[in-house]
């Protein structure tokens, strides 16, 4: 029982540590990912080119590499432009929501308020 608490105990302060960092984490490892990725392609495509010297085969790599940027790039453009957006509504929602709280403060409860004293007699 007390190892069950204890690994609950530390998966919870795992979850609340990584949870603040997660996006840091992801894009370091997609960094990591791309560089590797990337090493292993130029590498491919020497020994491609070496073994064919007069085809086109050198080229595809290029292309290839050039549309998966362009993918991604345009992914994670839009992830952050959508994301900054939804940031935007939320407080435009929250300015709207105070607005009208002030102006259900600010309602007339009897048009008697209107008139003066002078006027009501």
């Amino acid at each position: 029982m007390l190892k069950f608490l204890t690994k609950q105990f530390l998966y919870g302060r795992l979850y609340l540590w990584l949870k603040e960092r997660i996006g840091g984490i992801l894009m370091l490892a997609i960094a990591i990912f791309l560089i590797i990725y990337f090493h292993n392609e130029y590498l491919n495509y020497v020994e491609y080119k070496t073994k064919f010297e007069e085809s086109y085969i050198g080229l595809s790599f290029v292309v290839k590499n050039i549309l998966i940027l362009l993918v991604s790039g345009s992914y994670f453009y839009f992830y952050f432009f959508l994301n900054k957006t939804k940031q935007v509504i939320k407080k435009d929602e929250n300015n709207i929501n105070t607005k009208t709280e002030e102006s259900k403060n600010d309602m007339v409860t009897s048009l008697d308020e209107f008139l003066d004293d002078d006027e009501l007699k």
